[in-house]
């Protein structure tokens, strides 16, 4: 376990750079895989791994904590290596539950009616054909959305 926390550490440690040099590792494997010395969709999976690794270390509360009583002993705001390093509050959140509030709650209850007339509206304007559809009510002529969308390579990680 000991010799594989190093390993890990030491791979980590691999990426302590400044943004120029962060930019030159990107920009050389960027021209790699373009004159096709690597493979695209190795670096992509690889890539997709960091990415799950890192969301999984920021989500573990211990490491939060750690971090946080690290960090505490520098003072609110420090640098460390390449990095200026602050603590700070983020993520405010407001729970009006408890607020007794009766216009509100009222404004809430509006809105999640206006929210579903609005849903109900867009799936009927998604249902028209694409000459259009004269709306019985109004008599406008309606027309369905422009629907655009993306090619994308989607990796899920076993």
């Amino acid at each position: 376990m000991q010799n594989e926390l190093m390993n890990a550490t030491s791979i980590v440690a691999l990426f302590e750079t400044n943004k120029e040099q962060r930019r030159t590792f990107v920009d050389g494997l960027v021209h790699e895989i373009i004159e096709g010395g690597k493979n695209p969709i190795e670096i992509h999976t690889q890539l997709k791994a960091m990415e799950d690794i890192v969301k999984d270390i920021n989500s573990r509360p211990e490491y939060k904590t750690a971090l946080l009583d690290e960090a505490s002993k520098n003072g609110k705001s420090f640098m460390f290596h390449n990095a200026k390093i602050e603590t700070r509050e983020v993520g405010t959140k407001y729970d009006f539950s408890m607020s007794n509030d009766s216009e509100l709650d009222s404004l809430n209850a509006q809105k999640e009616i206006i929210s579903a007339k609005i849903k109900e509206r867009e799936n009927l304007l998604k249902a028209l054909p694409l000459s259009g559809m004269a709306d019985p009510i109004s008599g406008e002529m309606l027309y369905p959305p422009i629907k655009t969308s993306t090619t994308s390579v989607v990796v899920t990680l076993k």
